[in-house]
């Protein structure tokens, strides 16, 4: 029998941030140093505005990367508390030392000048500090949230933490079938949105360039490499935004306008939450938070603000939890 949980960080995620945030900062960086050793080789006088690009940028990408070992650290629960460890420091917290957890809500998340909502587990401490648990970079996001759920409902009934159980059971969604034929779809007419129009003006214009091209270059092996990631990367980033919903009786199903094939479905009754929001600048999107905590994110640019208003007005009526953080 399983006695503790310990998070697992989402390699991807975590890694496209550092290597973002330092191949930025790193570079504009390095190239600076290498355009201040060429100008004092060509025999220019040293001044101050030299070291001005180098001073801001070389910091910033060593911050990043205390940034990522420290802003994530790995969490481990068990019976007697909670232990946060990062390459640093490592420190634990026992049961008796908290107050309350808030499984899903919305926190700001900072990385040096800015500043976004993103979805995180909050352990309210009673000397009214706070750990954030930011879900989005731990794989086992779900699992993290299921003990932390029967870790609160424990502290709130003053109950020995003896009892926390460790073991999960998981539905399988994939494998479910809706059984509804006349549900309600919530669709709006993608041609006339900026993705829509986008999306399409994209593939006019590169078939046009190909149709009318003299001669493809085939000899510069990059160039072949970078253009399908060129030619696919934006229709691939447009057409995900274009999700649509219909709900049934007992079933919401989620299918995308240019995806055709591609069908999520999901039993009313296995859904926590849902949430309308923007993440990261992306069109307003449908999150859905399954009763296990799993949750995933369907961004929908082709629905207005009445459709959404729909929306929630009828997953509410299903008795579903809606977090509107997008619609007004």
């Amino acid at each position: 029998m399983n006695n503790q949980l310990t998070s697992k960080r989402n390699i991807i995620l975590t890694g496209l941030l550092l290597v973002f945030a330092v191949g930025l900062f790193g570079t504009f960086g390095v190239l600076s140093i290498f355009k201040v050793l060429d100008d004092l080789d060509s025999g220019k006088p040293l001044t101050k505005t030299m070291f001005i690009v180098p001073i801001i940028f070389l910091p910033f990408a060593i911050y990043s990367i205390y940034y990522v070992l420290s802003r994530f650290p790995q969490m481990t629960i068990d019976k007697t508390g909670i232990t946060l460890t990062t390459i640093f420091k490592t420190k634990s917290y026992q049961w008796n030392e908290v107050k309350d957890i808030e499984i899903t809500g919305k926190q700001f998340h900072k990385f040096l000048f800015v500043s976004m909502p993103i979805e995180a587990t909050t352990i309210h401490l009673n000397d009214n500090s706070d750990i954030y648990l930011w879900v989005d970079y731990y794989r086992n996001k779900s699992e993290l949230r299921v003990i932390l759920d029967r870790a609160n409902s424990i502290l709130q009934a003053n109950r020995q933490f003896s009892s926390l159980d460790f073991n999960i059971d998981r539905p399988d969604f994939s494998k479910q079938l809706s059984t509804d034929n006349d549900g309600k779809e919530f669709n709006g007419n993608h041609f006339l949105t900026f993705n829509g129009l986008i999306f399409y003006g994209w593939i006019v214009f590169f078939t046009y360039l190909i149709l009318t091209s003299n001669k493809i270059q085939l000899n510069n092996i990059a160039a072949l490499i970078a253009m399908p990631l060129v030619l696919l990367s934006i229709p691939a980033l447009l057409s995900y935004q274009m999700h649509y919903f219909i709900v049934g009786q007992k079933y919401l199903t989620i299918k995308n306008t240019i995806w055709f094939w591609k069908k999520d479905i999901y039993l009313l009754n296995d859904i926590k939450e849902v949430v309308i929001e923007t993440p990261h600048r992306l069109s307003t999107s449908l999150r859905i938070i399954t009763t296990d905590y799993r949750d995933k994110l369907y961004p929908a640019g082709s629905l207005s603000n009445t459709t959404w208003k729909e929306i929630m007005e009828q997953i509410r009526n299903d008795k579903i939890k809606v977090r509107n953080e997008a619609i007004f």
